[in-house]
């Protein structure tokens, strides 16, 4: 088996501290000068949002890095889920078309492009997911860039359920159930090498489009995604035993949870917060659309939609109510 590597540093020097943690988890070793690397960053919102996007800044300075010596440098995101927003709208809202157009790197909406199913059994259940033809086919290197923060569902939101953003169809929401199986055969078919994740500013609280922003100051790199989850989950204050998806993929073989079995560059433990998550009625109410597929597609892909969103109109929070006005903004 390979050895695992992972870094973590307070930053002090954003483009130094990144280049040194890439440096630490031999990222050489994956991108060539023939190379084509894939970047998929956080955006699940139509513009940056500190704690809940990936940080634009990060992103540049990664993109110059790795165009310097890779051949292809490609960043993509899938639309936003439920039509909320198209990727489109989002690299606008983080200026990733002045972004790319300054290092070079190519922008891509993968929900405009050929994908396949892709179908295998995980841990004794079959599962299948959408895969963008380009991802399978054409990358030599994928790296995933999450933001460290929780998430209402999952509780962590980290590089494998980044993963999830990669599935193109932006009706993704109807296929929840197993996801935690679904996001395991993700990472064993996209296979990131390299994992970047912005704790810049983290969420606390609640997640993945609202909560507490947190001025961490965080850098996370590592080699494997399995690692850099488990050291993501440590960091929050959860036991990655409660996390499914993460343990899911070890059982998979296709990372450690343990993190004395991880070569760092220094002890995470000084580094760690006591987050939470604090679910609303909303979330609730969500769980069961996670749960069955016939309930997600009543809920959201059904006659009766605009009924039971009219419903929920009237139970969401106002930071929930604030998330649905911007969505919407974003769009127009």
């Amino acid at each position: 088996m390979n050895q695992n590597f992972a870094y973590i540093t307070k930053i002090q020097d954003l483009k130094m501290d990144l280049m040194n943690g890439m440096e630490y988890v031999h990222w050489k070793d994956h991108v060539s000068r023939e190379s084509v690397v894939f970047v998929k960053p956080n955006f699940t919102y139509p513009f940056y949002k500190p704690g809940i996007t990936t940080t634009p800044a990060l992103l540049e300075i990664l993109l110059e890095q790795l165009k310097d010596r890779a051949d292809r440098v490609i960043v993509g995101e899938s639309n936003g889920g439920n039509h909320s927003f198209s990727a489109d709208d989002a690299f606008k809202g983080h200026g990733m078309y002045e972004i790319c157009k300054r290092t070079g790197a190519e922008l891509v909406n993968l929900s405009k492009l050929p994908a396949r199913y892709v179908e295998d059994t995980i841990q004794g259940r079959k599962v299948k997911v959408q895969v963008p033809e380009i991802l399978v086919n054409e990358i030599d290197c994928f790296v995933s860039v999450p933001v460290l923060k929780v998430h209402a569902m999952t509780t962590i939101t980290l590089s494998m359920k980044n993963l999830w953003g990669c599935y193109p169809d932006t009706m993704r929401c109807l296929h929840h159930k197993h996801l935690a199986h679904k996001l395991t055969l993700l990472t064993k078919v996209l296979k990131p090498q390299l994992v970047i994740i912005d704790g810049i500013y983290a969420l606390n609280g609640h997640g993945p489009m609202h909560g507490e922003e947190v001025k961490s100051d965080l850098l996370i790199t590592a080699n494997n995604p399995v690692v850099a989850d488990s050291l993501g989950t440590a960091l929050m204050g959860f036991f990655v035993s409660d996390i499914e998806h993460i343990m899911i993929a070890e059982k998979e073989q296709l990372g450690t949870t343990d993190l004395g079995k991880v070569r760092l560059n220094q002890d995470w433990r000084k580094f760690q917060m006591k987050f939470c998550v604090n679910r609303t009625l909303i979330d609730s109410l969500s769980t069961l659309l996670f749960k069955s597929e016939c309930m997600a597609k009543l809920v959201m892909d059904s006659p009766v939609k605009p009924f039971i969103y009219g419903i929920a109109t009237k139970l969401r929070n106002a930071e929930e109510e604030l998330v649905n006005v911007q969505l919407k903004q974003g769009k127009e």
